[in-house]
């Protein structure tokens, strides 16, 4: 099937947007068009409604081998599915501006009708004088033209844009951190996905080299190393032993390092969760499988507890326990919990366990979408699905910073939403 059964509803969602938006799209050309001579309005209409219904058959059909292109050709599974979510998106957008302009047309109807008032159909009574736009056409053309500019940010998005690394920074201060810690500089990455990425070097040893510059004390990788099998970072162990960090690199599972999201048994899901540890051992990451680490900077220790994947939905596994993390545990003024879905935050950890000050988590992708204004706006579909999204947070003296991902899935792209490195500096709050 095109994904996964658990994810069919948000399937059938989108799918039932694509068939609305390519509807209402062709209105908005017949629209557009309609002022030109007859054969030339309905040639064009026939031509978009023909191209545009098309592509988007071939694509939903194409898709329905998800497994076998998965495994045979990366590339066109790839092309087909970003085609199918670039027609509907830049489609849903044209239509629903075209159908707010109906909608303004209704209204109009039914107050003139309970007025007792004629109306002709059709718009008629939106027609204004020569060399001046009616309101139909004007709301078309500017559906069209966002849709045109949705269409050119996903074009990027799914070429050059899921390879534009971002450097996010942040300063976190904190008053029960050892002044010792000062400074401390933690590179956080997440998601990588590198079944995504086939054997495509190139572009994520640049990011490896990206983050060897920050110089950091510490790399925390937040979970989701694979897609479905262990198998696909095998290639990848030269590239990610280069990760070099001056105290340590850690890492944790998410829920994609457990094998749930293919066509597995129970046994071959623990076969891979096991495959996935090795690989992180061979990355030369130490894995913490709810299990802790005692960190040491210039004298003083903090504690690091990294917990398998709990999240909120029942799609994801919910094996994450602290309180086994912290088993034999010595007392330390600060901890620190790497866990990949952020809802394990707002559902056990914050303002039920205090004593863990700085939570890091990965997970939502920023839903590999999004509309970002630096300091200003950060708009994304993940705000639908997920409480906290991405991020710095803070609530009381806790926090809790969402990374959005290094690599991609499903969408095979960044649109408007950059593969981010985390450099989080600690700092020692003044009283």
């Amino acid at each position: 099937t095109f994904v996964p059964s658990k994810h069919a509803c948000m399937f059938n969602l989108i799918l039932t947007g694509a068939i609305f938006g390519i509807l209402y799209s062709i209105k908005a050309i017949f629209v557009v068009t309609q002022k030109r001579p007859k054969p030339w309005n309905w040639l064009l209409t026939v031509i978009y409604s023909s191209v545009t219904i098309g592509f988007f058959l071939w694509c939903y059909f194409t898709t329905q081998q998800w497994e076998e292109l998965r495994v045979n050709n990366q590339d066109l599974l790839d092309f087909a599915v970003g085609g199918f979510f670039t027609l509907a998106v830049t489609t849903l957008i044209i239509g629903v501006i075209h159908l707010l302009d109906d909608l303004v047309y209704l209204v109009r109807w039914i107050v003139r009708k309970f007025k007792k008032r004629s109306i002709k159909p059709n718009h008629e009574e939106d027609i204004v004088p020569a060399k001046k736009m009616s309101r139909s056409s004007f709301i078309t053309k500017v559906g069209l033209g966002v849709g045109g500019f949705i269409l050119g940010s996903f074009a990027w998005g799914l070429t050059k844009g899921k390879f534009g690394w971002k450097i996010f920074e942040h300063e976190i201060a904190f008053d029960n951190l050892p002044p010792e810690f000062d400074g401390a500089r933690i590179v956080q990455i997440s998601d990588f996905h590198l079944g995504s990425f086939k054997n495509n070097f190139e572009p994520l040893e640049e990011a490896v080299q990206m983050v060897n510059d920050l110089n950091p004390d510490y790399i925390f990788f937040t979970g989701d190393l694979i897609n479905t099998y262990a198998t696909e970072a095998e290639a990848w162990i030269p590239v990610f032993r280069k990760l070099k960090a001056k105290k340590g690199k850690y890492s944790i599972l998410g829920n994609h390092d457990y094998g749930y999201y293919g066509d597995t048994t129970d046994e071959e899901q623990e076969q891979i969760k096991l495959g996935v540890i090795e690989m992180n051992k061979r990355m030369d990451f130490q894995i913490l499988v709810n299990e802790h680490a005692i960190l040491e900077h210039k004298g003083a220790k903090i504690g690091l507890l990294g917990v398998e994947n709990w999240g909120e939905s029942h799609w994801f596994p919910k094996i994450g326990d602290v309180a086994k993390a912290e088993e034999n545990m010595p007392e330390v003024p600060f901890k620190i919990l790497l866990s990949h879905d952020p809802s394990h935050w707002d559902m056990h950890i914050q303002g039920k366990r205090p004593d863990i000050d700085l939570t890091l988590s990965g997970h939502t992708h920023g839903a590999q979408m999004g509309l970002r204004i630096p300091g200003v706006l950060e708009i994304s579909p993940a705000a639908l699905m997920f409480k906290r999204w991405a991020g710095l947070y803070f609530e009381g003296k806790q926090a809790l910073h969402i990374n959005r991902g290094l690599g991609y899935l499903m969408i095979p792209g960044r649109i408007g939403m950059p593969p981010e490195i985390s450099l989080l500096t600690l700092k020692r709050q003044k009283a």
